[in-house]
């Protein structure tokens, strides 16, 4: 998009880098404020570290330059073809001088793309394909300081990236409970229906997306409003709806903790032949008790790369949005092409988080800052696709608004 993106190592000269400084025999440099944006010791390491996981031959994505040592340390290493994508001018201007001081030239561009982005929603708009995709075979390794160097320029960015942090570092605190329940799950999942078998299975049936937030019982008195419906569930949900005797046409569980599992096998629901989508890495409590059928799905962007099986995989769904509604919705989005309804992701900062009748763990509040800000970009890139999606009742204040007036709200 000429004047959004433009490629290619070459910059305009009146742009200045940041700060440099010896550091062993390389350089680190200055953030606007001050603080280090590298080790002051030996920035090589520190860069090699970040990158010492890639498989060879892998295709990498790295966001953000800051003074090159992660792009050297992924050149040296055995990656295939390598993107990098940056948004501060003097992040490349501060690379460029430091090869410079270094006796450096820039990559082969046959071997490294770089791509310098200055308008935030083109690049908001690539970050979104690039989470999307990034798996073992297209890591994204990031910057520990892009979201920072991008944020005057471009913040709507500059939050996904600080969003994929948050969401990398809560993983890595889960990864042991995740491997036990990918384990555990192993045996069961072998007879479970992929979710990439049933595209379009619904036919452009209009779906409703129903989580546990307290907008689902006023939405739920309106279905006689709008029938036909087919009701996706969020497990936390099902309480409140055998509280009115509405079975889902499918339930959609992505947490790992046993807890969630404590929290459905006590209700004693009868769910008969409803089936229940899960990740490798879902409660594994919960994928033993359930009584019908399993879909299994994979998550959609960083994490754990798909499993494929004889040759195929059993089809992905977002993940890392702060609440399952996001792998619900993107469920929905499998199975039919009609519109997309939500009832219940309120997602509220303030005020009650539940609906009457889901039981949750006693602690602290969820901070549902992320998953506003991550559920938001999800609608926006299903209304990109020419997807229809709205809400059944009032619309959460986290939804964009379509169009004019009360559009996407029925």
């Amino acid at each position: 998009m000429p004047g959004m993106m433009r490629e290619g190592w070459r910059l305009d000269l009146s742009v200045l880098p940041h700060p440099l400084e010896a550091a062993g025999v390389d350089w680190c440099f200055r953030l606007p404020d001050g603080r280090l944006g590298c080790s002051g010791r030996d920035p090589r390491r520190e860069a090699a570290r970040r990158c010492a996981h890639l498989p060879p031959g892998s295709r990498p994505v790295l966001l953000g330059l800051g003074a090159g040592h992660d792009l050297d340390a992924l050149l040296e290493g055995e990656a295939g073809e390598l993107l990098v994508v940056e948004a501060d001018p003097r992040s490349l201007a501060t690379t460029l001088e430091r090869w410079r001081l270094l006796g450096r030239t820039p990559p082969d561009p046959a071997r490294c793309r770089l791509v310098l982005a200055d308008d935030d929603g083109s690049l908001c708009r690539l970050l979104a394909e690039l989470l999307r995709d990034e798996h073992g075979e297209r890591p994204l390794i990031l910057h520990p300081w892009c979201a920072e160097l991008w944020r005057a320029a471009t913040p709507e960015a500059a939050r996904l990236m600080e969003d994929l942090r948050r969401r990398r570092s809560a993983a890595h605190s889960q990864e042991e409970l995740l491997a036990a329940n990918r384990t555990a799950n192993a045996a069961r999942l072998e007879e479970a229906r992929w979710v990439a078998e049933l595209d379009g299975a619904w036919g452009n049936d209009p779906v409703l997306v129903c989580g546990a937030g307290p907008g689902l019982g006023p939405a739920l008195k309106r279905l006689d409003d709008a029938p036909g419906l087919r009701i996706i569930a969020v497990s936390t949900a099902l309480p409140a709806l055998a509280l009115r005797g509405i079975r889902p046409d499918v339930v959609v569980a992505t947490d790992p903790s046993p807890l969630l599992a404590q929290d459905i096998v006590a209700e004693e629901l009868s769910l008969g032949d409803v089936p229940l989508a899960v990740f490798p890495t879902t409660s594994a409590a919960l994928v033993e008790a359930w009584p019908g059928p399993l879909w299994l799905a994979t998550p959609e962007g960083p994490g754990p790369s798909v499993e494929k099986r004889l040759g195929r995989c059993p089809g992905s769904l977002p993940a890392g949005c702060g609440t399952v509604a996001g792998p619900a919705l993107g469920l929905g989005a499998r199975l039919s092409g009609g519109v997309l309804l939500m009832a219940g992701v309120d997602l509220w900062a303030d005020g009650p988080c539940y609906t009457d009748g889901v039981r949750r763990p006693k602690g602290p509040k969820p901070d549902f800052a992320f998953a506003r800000r991550r559920m938001a970009e999800l609608v926006r890139d299903l209304r990109r696709q020419g997807r229809r999606v709205g809400v059944l009742g009032h619309r959460p204040d986290w939804l964009p608004v379509e169009g004019s007036g009360s559009r996407g709200t029925t």
